[in-house]
């Protein structure tokens, strides 16, 4: 069985992008069955932290991935995941 990871999420620390809280986010993701999920807010990872504690709570292997939408000089957005702590 192939699963799905959603790679695109926004908090609402994506002011008039997101709503939800990261903690609310990883909940939910977790007790429908993901393995995981990114929070890709807008210009940096304001959500990492919290969505990490969280995803430590809900346990089961559950990870919360640490990316961001970086806007570009163009005004064009980029999606951006961390492959590790390093970057």
């Amino acid at each position: 069985m192939v699963g799905f990871v959603e790679l695109h999420a926004r908090s609402a620390f994506s002011f008039h992008r997101g709503s939800s809280p990261p903690e609310e986010l990883v909940a939910r993701a977790a007790a429908v069955g993901l393995p995981a999920l990114a929070i890709t807010d807008r210009d940096g990872v304001y959500a990492s932290a919290r969505a990490n504690t969280r995803a430590r709570e809900v346990g089961g292997g559950f990870r919360a991935l640490v990316g961001a939408e970086v806007t570009l000089t163009d005004g064009s957005v980029l999606p951006v995941l961390a492959a590790n702590r390093r970057g």
